[in-house]
């Protein structure tokens, strides 16, 4: 991979991020449940009979699918809409209750997890109270770290396991990638191995490892040098105790020939860019 190669590879990664940062902004928040949403296990209900205020409940749904409720005792829930769940308590409860009208409000859903793990800005669950795609849900968690792969992320699905490639929707356009969300699923973000840039850099930091990066495609990674940066005292730190080695590379050397004397790196490598002396 030469120069520019790595260079186009970090701007698509960094294109990557902050369109998912663009659709967080613009992804609706969440709104009261339609009329065709199905109450499910361990959402929490509000339950007013009219006129009657020490009739008023606030219950979740049990797993077997059944409320509780005063008078009335236990009843199904689950599988029904909020107006089918009204209209079965307003019979019910028209037997002791004169007159009797039920109003029901999910006040909280608990229902439709799915969860994100990885490389995501806030990993864990979240409620499904809206069809999400991958890339939406993902932009309402705060998007992927730098760091994430963007190429291997994956849905599970029950059994199933379906890949799902962001940079293929983000640069291509291929919305095939853009899976719709199910309740249950688990959206997971791998971690994409990575090289740190450290010193007299425009941005210091992470830099995403990939087959075939150098020395000088991590430094344009990062931003490319300050005016104060030494290029020809480049480090690079490589491995950990009897097995550390460090590398004194003179990047203006490589600069006349990058292709040949361009050092190539490996997961983990820190390189440093110290001051020029004066």
């Amino acid at each position: 991979m030469d120069d520019f190669t790595g260079m186009r590879a970090w701007r698509s990664l960094t294109l990557a991020v902050v369109l998912l940062a663009v659709l967080a902004v613009w992804l609706p928040t969440a709104t009261a449940v339609g009329p065709d949403y199905r109450i499910g296990t361990d959402d929490v209900l509000g339950i007013s009979v009219w006129d009657q205020k020490d009739l008023d409940q606030v219950v979740t749904v049990r797993p077997d699918g059944k409320i509780s409720l005063p008078l009335v005792g236990e009843t199904d829930a689950g599988g029904l809409t909020v107006a089918e769940l009204a209209a079965r308590l307003t019979t019910q409860y028209s037997k002791t209750v004169r007159g009797a009208q039920v109003t029901v409000a999910v006040r909280e859903i608990r229902s439709r997890t799915v969860f994100f793990l990885g490389g995501v800005v806030r990993p864990g669950p979240m409620q499904l109270t809206q069809e999400l795609t991958v890339l939406q849900g993902l932009s309402s968690v705060g998007g992927p770290l730098a760091t994430a792969d963007l190429e291997s992320v994956f849905v599970l699905r029950g059994q199933k396991r379906i890949p799902v490639n962001l940079l293929m929707i983000l640069q291509k356009g291929d919305m095939s990638q853009n899976v719709s969300l199910q309740p249950g699923d688990t959206v997971v973000v791998p971690s994409a191995d990575a090289v740190y840039v450290l010193g007299e850099v425009k941005t210091p930091g992470q830099v995403k490892y990939t087959k075939g990066l150098t020395v000088m495609t991590a430094i344009a990674g990062a931003g490319g040098f300050t005016p104060l940066a030494s290029a020809r005292r480049v480090t690079v730190v490589r491995g950990e105790g009897a097995k550390r080695e460090v590398l004194r590379i003179n990047v203006t050397d490589i600069m006349s020939d990058p292709e040949s004397k361009d050092v190539p790196l490996k997961p983990n490598d820190v390189i440093t860019v110290p001051q020029r002396l004066f």
